[in-house]
C-alpha cells in the first residue's frame, strides 16, 4: 500500500511538470510575467487586465512600451473597480539598459488610479515592472500620449507651470494703447509723428530729417568758446596805525601789518573817517611796516583804524 501511494505521488508530480512545460506557466508565477525577460506588450485598443498575488507567487508582471515617437507617454492604472485590492507594491518603469525613468507606489483600497508620465524616445523599449510586496488583486493599465494641459488655452490665456491663466488685459490692446499690467487696463501711449526716412539713403555727410524724408547737410557747430577764468577779488587790507611820529613836514606811521598780509613797498591807503589821510608804505617788515602822510601826529589821535590798498 505504501509503495502503490509514493508511486501515485511521483505520477502526479510528473505530471505537473508536464503540463507547466507545454502551458509555459510555473508554479512559482502562473502568469509567465515575472521576469524582465518574459516581458509582453500592452494592448493596443484596449485596457491591459492583469492581477497579482503575491502570497500565490504571482508577485510581479512585466510589460514593455515600444514608442513609435518622441514624446511623453501616460500610463494610467486602475485598481480595485470591481473587488478592492489589497496590493501593496510598486510600479516602475526602466529603460532598456536599466535605467529608472519613473516610479510610483501602489496602494492598497478600492478604485485606485495611477498616473506615471515619463518622456520616451522613438524605437527605445521601455519595460514596465508591476510588483507587489504583499495583497493580491487585479488591475487594468491604459497606454497612450500624455495629455497637454495647456492644449486648452484660448488666444487670451498664456501657459504657465502647466496650466492655462488669463493674459493682462485680455492678450491684446489697441495699437495706440499699451497693457498696465498694475492695472490690468490698456492705456493710451504718445503717438510719434511718421518717420518719412525709412527706407531713405542719404549721402555722405547728409542727414535725414524725419518729418520730410529730406536729405540736409547739417549746420557746422560753432565751437564752444572756452570760458575766460574768474580773476579772484583782491580785498584791501586792513590794519591799526600803531605809532605816529613827526617827520618835518608830515607824519611817519607804524602799521600792524607786514610780509604777514603781503604788504609790498610803493602801497597806499588811508586812515578810515579821516579826510586827506592818505599814506605811501615805504619799508616793509614781517609784522609792521613804515608809511608816510603829510597830515601832522596830532591828526591821528583816536583814529586809528587803517586800510592798505592792494
Amino acid at each position: 500500500m505504501f509503495c502503490s501511494s509514493r508511486s501515485l505521488l511521483l505520477a502526479l508530480t510528473a505530471w505537473l511538470a508536464v503540463l507547466s512545460a507545454c502551458s509555459g506557466q510555473s508554479l512559482k508565477d502562473p502568469d509567465g510575467d515575472e521576469s524582465r525577460t518574459k516581458a509582453r506588450p500592452f494592448a493596443r485598443l484596449e485596457p491591459t487586465d492583469d492581477k497579482l498575488d503575491a502570497a500565490a507567487g504571482d508577485q510581479e508582471d512585466w510589460r514593455f512600451i515600444l514608442p513609435e515617437q518622441k514624446g511623453k507617454m501616460e500610463l494610467r492604472i486602475s485598481l480595485g473597480k470591481w473587488e478592492e485590492s489589497t496590493i501593496v507594491g510598486f510600479v516602475t518603469v526602466f529603460t532598456e539598459v536599466g535605467d529608472r525613468v519613473a516610479e510610483k507606489p501602489i496602494p492598497p483600497g478600492s478604485a485606485v488610479t495611477i498616473k506615471l508620465e515619463f518622456e520616451v524616445e522613438p524605437d527605445m523599449r521601455y519595460l514596465v515592472r508591476f510588483k507587489a510586496t504583499s495583497g493580491k488583486g487585479k488591475y487594468a493599465v491604459e497606454v497612450g500620449e500624455a495629455s497637454d494641459p495647456c492644449a486648452a488655452c484660448t488666444p487670451q490665456q498664456e501657459c504657465v507651470d502647466q496650466k492655462c491663466v488669463d493674459k493682462a488685459c485680455g492678450g491684446d490692446c489697441p495699437e495706440d494703447s499699451a497693457c498696465d499690467k498694475a492695472t490690468n487696463k490698456c492705456v493710451k501711449t504718445a503717438t510719434r509723428p511718421e518717420n518719412k526716412c525709412e527706407g531713405v539713403t542719404c549721402p555722405r555727410g547728409q542727414v535725414c530729417v524725419r518729418a520730410t524724408g529730406r536729405c540736409v547737410t547739417p549746420a557746422a557747430k560753432e565751437p564752444t568758446p572756452t570760458p575766460t577764468p574768474a580773476v579772484p577779488e583782491v580785498e584791501d587790507i586792513n590794519c591799526t596805525v600803531i605809532d605816529a611820529r613827526d617827520s618835518g613836514g608830515g607824519s611817519f606811521l607804524t602799521l600792524s601789518a607786514g610780509d604777514n598780509k603781503e604788504v609790498k613797498k610803493g602801497m597806499t591807503g588811508s586812515v578810515k573817517g579821516l579826510k586827506g589821510s592818505s599814506f605811501t608804505i615805504v619799508e616793509v617788515y614781517p609784522f609792521r611796516s613804515k608809511a608816510t602822510s603829510k597830515l601832522p601826529p596830532t591828526a591821528f589821535a583816536g583814529n586809528t583804524s587803517a586800510v592798505i590798498r592792494r
